[in-house]
């Protein structure tokens, strides 16, 4: 091999390695305060119910982005402040393939009834769902959320413990990112912040479209 061609060789390599660094660079993940998963975590299989009494499971999970909150419709403060916000962003995101859901951790007072009014009074097309605790309790910590009911402090109605995240599936119904609610400091309630998901969710959806 003369020189010549040595040297064309060398150019066409190099230019070569230069188009792969920067096909490279332009695939890497988008920096986002989510816990974004570097593998998404497959969901336990469950049979639950929603609103309008049809059934929820994987199947309603496939084809579509979910972002699932952990509630009751009893619930003083997160519950409705949660559903209020996501309301407002709902249309600003724009995304045909998203669904928003609420999983009902109190199936005793949550009737499709009771869900159905709650659900509609923030946002028709939102979802209300609920299911047996047999069904509830493994669903939630496959999703790294937690519920504990718990004796209402003034003797009336039991209370929901709840986490406060809200959580990203994927459209092949796995977990895929948490959005953590904010530290406010004391006696601010604690909420996930709507900015953020506006801002991160495109991220996520666009790099893994």
């Amino acid at each position: 091999m003369n020189l010549r061609t040595l040297l064309l060789v060398s150019a066409a390599l190099i230019a070569l390695l230069a188009g792969i660094g920067i096909a490279v660079l332009g695939q890497q993940r988008p920096s986002v305060e989510a816990l974004w998963l570097k593998q998404p975590r497959p969901l336990v299989e469950v049979t639950l119910q929603d609103q309008l009494r049809e059934p929820f499971g994987q199947a309603q999970l496939q084809g579509k982005w979910t972002l699932l909150f952990i509630g009751y419709t009893s619930c003083p403060d997160i519950c409705p402040t949660t559903m209020a916000d996501l309301a407002r962003l709902y249309p600003k995101l724009a995304m045909d393939n998203l669904q928003v859901v609420m999983l009902s951790a109190d199936p005793v007072r949550d009737t499709p009834d009771r869900l159905d009014e709650y659900i509609y009074h923030f946002e028709p097309s939102f979802k209300g769902v609920t299911g047996e605790h047999s069904q509830l309790y493994p669903f939630t910590q496959s999703l790294g959320l937690v519920y504990a009911l718990v004796d209402s402090p003034t003797g009336g109605d039991y209370l929901v413990d709840h986490s406060a995240d809200i959580v990203l599936i994927n459209p092949q119904g796995q977990l895929e990112a948490i959005f953590r609610p904010q530290d406010l400091g004391p006696g601010q309630l604690r909420t996930v912040s709507m900015a953020q998901i506006e801002r991160e969710l495109p991220k996520i959806v666009d790099y893994q479209s």
